[in-house]
């Protein structure tokens, strides 16, 4: 383990570059995903638009045990406490699977209630239930190794985790238009290669983490006596991100219903293609805070602050950088980006039209991402729900409630602009005061030593 030891700069892009190409894998996969569906009909595309509420709030299960057992592993293997890290890895996977089998069986119970909820129109119902039953039931399998995969990351393997994201992406990206078009299976056929390459994922980081004698820790299953205690600890430091998803889920539905009522069917659409260009961008940053998460939880676990202040420094920078970037190709170039989602004219100008005003504060939401993350990884989580409530509920919901019935559509997207902007300002007030605060603490250790 070269955490505590190698040079900040080497060691960020060390553990970033495998991140950042395993989540743009993920991101293609995810874009050309789309891109078929959208070829079946706009109906379909918005049927995976509409539907993401239920995902988003899967994720949130997903990163709560994920996110928070990975930052654990990180600062038990700084305070070199290897035992109590293996003890975290059998956990994620024992709670991933325990949530995921009881959120699947509620889904069911309840889908048609659910559906109800989601505002589906009659055109679009048919596409959404058969697509989003086989998404939920199949991720039992599938979602597991996802979970996993960011403990991967936390003990210094991103190497590894990329190559099964890519090669899953891969395949998905294969069976994709075979299921859809060849086999005749339409949306349901997404679906279907979706889960298939997620579960190709699932069974190998289990397997690498059971049999790879060259990881820090390994797989097994064992008798923990202290299980409730690591769970907890492990919720906590999930918790910003379960909150996240959440409200994000919450305000997804409520943008959803908003574009419905001053829009369309073909809104819906719009903002999905939206988000998926986002999602592109979006999957660099999180590749650039993975491997500084994975930096500063091992060396603040470690109390080398020093390095945990120049790490965060350095992706604060390189997120920004990305941002000002994807900025101005969206100012410049957006029908070209918008017309590789659908050849649909009409859909092609109300998205081109509107990405500028929805994504206009761009530029500060990669140092945004990065300092809500930062603050989970080392226990400051109070700091990051602060940041994940104004920026997914407090500032959006009433613009859009002020700004929708006078600018109509545009109204959203502005609200959304207003949210990550004024969220951005405050992340980067917090974010000053806590490199001053790293700063201090790493003179005190120097000169205690």
């Amino acid at each position: 383990m070269n955490l505590g030891t190698e040079r900040i700069s080497k060691l960020l892009w060390q553990l970033s570059i495998p991140a950042i190409l395993g989540m743009l894998s993920s991101a293609i996969f995810n874009i050309v995903d789309r891109i078929y569906v959208g070829r079946i009909s706009s109906y379909a595309l918005t049927a995976v638009g509409i539907t993401m509420p239920v995902q988003i709030i899967q994720m949130a299960f997903i990163l709560l045990v994920g996110v928070g057992t990975s930052a654990l592993i990180s600062i038990r293997l700084g305070e070199g406490k290897k035992d109590e890290a293996e003890d975290i890895l059998f956990l994620a996977l024992k709670y991933i699977i325990i949530f995921l089998i009881s959120f699947t069986i509620l889904f069911i119970i309840f889908l048609d209630p659910i559906l109800s909820v989601l505002s589906i129109s009659d055109n679009v119902l048919p596409y959404a239930k058969e697509y989003i039953v086989i998404i939920i039931v199949g991720s039992i399998i599938g979602i597991p190794g996802y979970c996993l995969n960011n403990s991967l990351r936390s003990i210094g393997k991103a190497g590894v985790s990329m190559k099964i994201i890519i090669i899953t992406s891969v395949m998905n990206i294969i069976l994709d238009p075979l299921f859809i078009f060849v086999f005749k299976m339409g949306i349901a056929g997404a679906a279907i290669a979706t889960v298939i390459s997620q579960t190709t994922l699932t069974v190998y980081v289990i397997y690498a983490f059971i049999k790879r004698r060259d990881f820090v820790i390994n797989l097994k299953l064992r008798k923990i006596s202290s299980e409730l205690s690591l769970l907890g600890k492990s919720l906590k430091l999930g918790m910003p991100s379960f909150y996240i998803q959440i409200l994000a889920a919450a305000v997804n539905l409520f943008i959803n219903r908003n574009l419905l009522k001053y829009g369309t069917d073909l809104d819906i659409a719009s903002i999905t293609i939206m988000a998926s260009i986002y999602s592109f961008y979006h999957m660099i940053v999180i590749g650039i805070v993975q491997g500084n998460n994975s930096i500063c939880g091992y060396n603040w676990g470690s109390k080398q602050y020093d390095r945990v202040r120049k790490s965060l420094e350095l992706a604060l920078f390189y997120s920004f950088l990305l941002s000002v970037l994807l900025f101005i190709i969206i100012l410049l170039f957006p029908q070209l980006l918008v017309s590789i989602f659908t050849d649909d004219k009409a859909l092609i100008e109300i998205t081109s039209a509107g990405i500028r005003f929805h994504l206009c504060m761009l530029p500060i939401v990669g140092p945004l991402t990065v300092s809500s993350q930062y603050f989970q990884v080392v226990d400051k989580t109070k700091l990051s729900s602060i940041l994940a409530f104004l920026r997914y509920g407090i500032i959006i919901v009433p613009a859009i409630l002020i700004l929708a019935p006078r600018l109509g559509i545009r109204g959203i997207y502005i609200s959304n602009a207003l949210s990550d902007g004024i969220t951005g300002l405050v992340s980067i007030i917090y974010i000053i005061l806590e490199l001053n605060i790293l700063k201090r603490m790493g003179s005190v250790i120097t000169y205690n030593k």
